[in-house]
């Protein structure tokens, strides 16, 4: 490492200890974007409607989590279609 200087030769070691890291470590961070695209992909929202909006220019459609399905159904939405 002649003619480098103390900043450059931390530079190259900070990268290296990062490919090193990388390296030893992959699957994890692989699993856990796998599991994310597979998680966003399954998840689909349902268009729920109503006539009236509750205050002037409130919205009469909405797309809704499954799991929320029956709080909106209380507040009078219904599923479209």
């Amino acid at each position: 490492m002649a003619g480098l200087t103390k900043e450059q030769r931390a530079e190259r070691e900070a990268a290296k200890l990062a490919t090193d890291t990388a390296q030893s470590n992959p699957a994890p961070q692989e699993t856990q974007e796998t599991q994310e695209t597979q998680e966003t992909q399954e998840l689909t929202l349902l268009i729920m409607v109503r006539d009236e909006s509750e205050f002037p220019g409130g919205p009469l459609s909405a797309d809704v989590h499954p799991d929320e399905v029956d709080n909106w159904l209380a507040l009078g939405w219904q599923l479209e279609g």
